[in-house]
C-alpha cells in the first residue's frame, strides 16, 4: 500500500504555517515542531538553493510540480513529489506524495 500524501501551508518568506495530521505522523514532528521550523529545514542542505528557486518558481505559476526529498525528524530522506496550489495572499499549500525509493 502506498504511503499516503500529505500537505503544507508554507508563507510567502517560506515559514511553515500549517501541515495536516499526517504530515507529523510521517515526517515524526508535532504540530508545534513543524510549525517552528522553515520549511528549508526540511530539505537536504545540498538541495535547499535549487528547491528555493523551485519555490519562487512555483510562486509565479511558472511550475506546479517538483520532484525532491524530505528530511524525516530521525534524518531519513525520502523521496516526494510535491505539487503547489495558490492560496490568498503569497500562501502556498504544497501536497506532498511520498515515492518509492
Amino acid at each position: 500500500m502506498a504511503d499516503p500524501s500529505f500537505t503544507f501551508v508554507i508563507g510567502r518568506m517560506g515559514r511553515i504555517e500549517d501541515v495536516d495530521d499526517v504530515a507529523c505522523r510521517f515526517l515524526g514532528y508535532s504540530l508545534s515542531e513543524l510549525r517552528a521550523l522553515h520549511g528549508s529545514q526540511l530539505v537536504l542542505p545540498a538541495e535547499r538553493a535549487a528547491v528555493a528557486v523551485s519555490i519562487d518558481r512555483m510562486r509565479r505559476g511558472e511550475i506546479d510540480q517538483r520532484r525532491g526529498r524530505l528530511l524525516r525528524k530521525d534524518g531519513t530522506a525520502i523521496p516526494v513529489e510535491v505539487t503547489a496550489h495558490h492560496r490568498a495572499g503569497e500562501q502556498l499549500t504544497l501536497v506532498v506524495r511520498p515515492l518509492s525509493a
